[in-house]
């Protein structure tokens, strides 16, 4: 099963982060950290991984895996 994962080194934690805007599944999980700080995870039960967002990454953060 491969699935999202997203580098909290390389990403940018902006809360207008395109990558999560562009899944249509809704397998991001934006959680705020600060005014324009949050965290940004992959829900792995509802990530299909069909590698939509690893386009719309402008950063590179997100690569898929397999389990």
């Amino acid at each position: 099963m491969r699935y999202a994962y997203v580098d909290q080194n390389i990403c940018d934690r902006s809360p207008f982060c395109p990558a999560s805007r562009s899944c249509k599944f809704g397998a991001f999980k934006l959680e705020r950290k600060g005014l324009f700080q949050v965290e940004i995870n992959v829900d792995k039960d509802k990530c299909t991984g069909c590698g939509v967002c690893t386009r719309y990454c402008p950063h590179g953060a997100i690569k898929l895996v397999n389990e």
